[in-house]
């Protein structure tokens, strides 16, 4: 029993070197830039070893003048031939693992698909033919976002099919190991595409939602909450509706001549317009544009810069805002805070945070050269604020002398 499990184990380990060897060799001959040249090294070789083994091995294992003075030098000659026959192609093999260290070697990109036949075939007015051309380069590599996001802008924008476009989207969407951000990016197009040639804010609020629910507590997230607050404000506006005619009154024949008082526009609602922005961000906490329009209102039109200042903290810390934002947000409520010069400290303060989240940023080095001279823009800022104006004579520049 024991001799028949070595007999099994060491045919086991034969068949499993010789199933290595024929898959290394068929490797080795479809990546060969000259296979004919390759076969012929390896028959030279069987050749060579079949010449070791059956020839030279035997004279050596005789010993005496026979070993010495005709195996040794059939060994030398065989050796000789291994070496002429392998020397260039080690050297080579070598030669190119170093020097990929400098030139990133010769391996070849990985295959991609090739979308100019289909685009040359959209640019001369023939989208039937590109879907054809697209559809054979999505069998080829069916997990590619590009030709499927082509078929979809051509279904859509050309040919004016949204259904189309919407089955193609939700095919790439669904498709498996798909990254968030194509999937984000794929969404997104189809409701830009229902807001453009349909005027849909449903479906396009639809996909934004899909997004979100998707992939919660993400930047593609953030980046729809975003565009779900633009899109409450196109239905306020009524986007999508038919549109109405809409009268243009008589205009005055005397406007601009009359020397009475005339009309003179309403102030604007300040209070009003802050009103309108705190229920809109009621239902769209995420809302930058609102937020911003908000601070900026309670800072310059309603004199509250401690309310100003809520809603720019409110917008720093969100977990997803863009860098470029953020800096804005803290600027400009350095701005603000720098109004007075009992707030330098915060000032300094909100400008040392664009450093501490961004330190190796041109931001923060901004910041820093900002730091030096923070002082004298408070000062210049409070000069600024009361500027004495002379009396002047009514017809100045018109009088005769």
């Amino acid at each position: 029993m024991s001799l028949f499990l070595d007999m099994l184990i060491g045919y086991g380990l034969l068949f499993g070197v010789a199933c290595a060897l024929f898959f290394g060799l068929r490797r080795w001959y479809r990546n060969s830039d000259d296979p004919p040249a390759l076969l012929f090294k390896w028959g030279v070789t069987l050749l060579d070893l079949l010449f070791i083994i059956f020839v030279v091995a035997p004279l050596l294992r005789r010993g005496g003048i026979a070993g010495a003075f005709g195996g040794v030098p059939m060994a030398a000659v065989a050796g000789l031939v291994m070496a002429i026959v392998w020397t260039p192609v080690l050297t080579e093999a070598v030669g190119r693992k170093v020097a990929a260290l400098y030139d990133g070697g010769t391996t070849g990109a990985d295959p991609e698909p090739v979308l100019s036949v289909a685009q040359s075939r959209r640019l001369q007015g023939k989208p039937q033919e590109a879907l054809e051309e697209l559809r054979q380069q999505i069998e080829r590599f069916p997990r590619s976002l590009a030709p499927r996001m082509l078929l979809a802008e051509i279904q859509a924008e050309d040919l004016g099919d949204l259904d189309a476009a919407a089955v193609t989207i939700e095919q790439l969407v669904n498709l498996p190991e798909q990254t968030r951000s194509n999937a984000a990016l794929a969404l997104t197009r189809l409701a830009d595409w229902r807001l453009k040639y349909a005027q849909d804010v449903p479906a396009a609020r639809d996909c934004f939602e899909r997004i979100v629910s998707l992939y919660p507590d993400t930047a593609e997230a953030y980046a729809a909450h975003q565009r779900l607050a633009r899109l409450a404000a196109a239905e306020a506006a009524g986007v999508g509706a038919e549109a109405k005619p809409i009268s243009i009154p008589k205009a005055d024949p005397s406007l601009g001549l009359r020397t009475e008082a005339g009309w003179r526009p309403s102030p604007p609602d300040f209070m009003g317009r802050a009103a309108e922005l705190v229920a809109h961000l009621e239902r769209f906490p995420l809302d930058n544009l609102a937020r911003e329009e908000l601070a900026l209102l309670y800072a310059n039109e309603l004199d509250r810069p401690d309310l100003a200042a809520e809603q720019f903290m409110q917008l720093i810390a969100q977990p997803f805002a863009p860098e470029k934002r953020v800096v804005h947000w803290l600027n400009q409520l350095a701005d603000i805070q720098v109004r007075s010069e009992a707030n330098l400290e915060a000032a300094r303060q909100t400008v040392q945070k664009i450093i501490e989240l961004y330190p190796q940023s041109a931001a923060a080095e901004n910041a820093r050269r900002r730091l030096v001279v923070i002082e004298l823009e408070g000062r210049a800022k409070k000069e600024s604020q009361v500027v004495p104006l002379g009396s002047y004579e009514q017809k100045l520049g018109l009088k005769r002398p």
